[in-house]
């Protein structure tokens, strides 16, 4: 015998809880009630504006998964993307760059809360969905290289990632990584640029010996965790 569906109102209940587990079961009780029920999904557009950050994220991700990727979802996943919780903020941003791919509307806003909104955490979040969107775009390797500027360091340290994954990094950006291992000031930074070094030196072979000399200088660092970054660089270099 089939199990009954949760009343709305404890489904609703649900969808805005703080425990993850319970947050995702009734994820797909919503989903599942909607594919039987679909005035339910009246009942989601109004949580998508008014619920509580929880509620909104919910809403959204199911109407995703049923309704597929629509503007209207914009506003609740740009929310979430200053979520306490981890895996909301990653949801958020891999909806987010599914939304970019369809409606070209969405990229223009990513690229805009990139480099504009007060929240760290969200510069951040939309720098990583925006990477992953467009990484072939002008704009997307502006909106890296000025985020590597930025006051926050958890936001630089996402631009110094993103600069491997343009599709066409100039030597703007290989410079930038080169010049991030003399950044004594934040260990991380060091670290990540010996890492994504070689990759971005396949795209400008022709530095490819500046580059090993910049990573020769920090290979017996005081900091074993950069020493063994730029010795593994190194032998990715030959």
């Amino acid at each position: 015998m089939a199990e009954p569906h949760p009343s709305i109102d404890e489904l609703l209940q649900r969808l805005a809880s703080e425990d993850r587990t319970e947050q995702r079961r009734a994820c797909d009780a919503a989903t599942a009630l909607l594919k039987v029920e679909p005035r339910f999904q009246s009942v989601l557009n109004r949580m998508l504006q008014d619920g509580t950050l929880r509620a909104r994220f919910s809403a959204a991700w199911v109407l995703f998964q049923t309704s597929g990727p629509t503007l209207r979802l914009l506003p609740a996943l740009l929310d979430s993307l200053e979520s306490s919780d981890g895996d909301v903020r990653w949801s958020a941003t891999h909806m987010l760059a599914t939304l970019g791919r369809m409606h070209g509307e969405a990229v223009e806003v990513l690229l805009h809360v990139a480099r504009t909104a007060d929240s760290a955490q969200r510069r951040r979040m939309a720098l990583y969905a925006v990477r992953e969107v467009a990484p072939d775009r002008p704009e997307t390797r502006v909106a890296v290289l000025d985020a590597l500027d930025d006051d926050d360091s958890g936001v630089r340290r996402a631009a110094l990632t993103s600069l491997a994954k343009l599709s066409e990094p100039d030597a703007a950006c290989l410079l930038r990584a080169l010049d991030a291992l003399d950044q004594e000031d934040d260990p991380a930074m060091r670290r990540i640029a010996a890492v994504l070094i070689p990759d971005l030196v396949r795209h400008h072979p022709d530095r490819r010996s500046e580059a090993r000399g910049r990573l020769e200088s920090v290979r017996r660092s005081d900091d074993s965790a950069l020493a063994r970054a730029a010795e593994a660089a190194l032998t990715r270099l030959d």
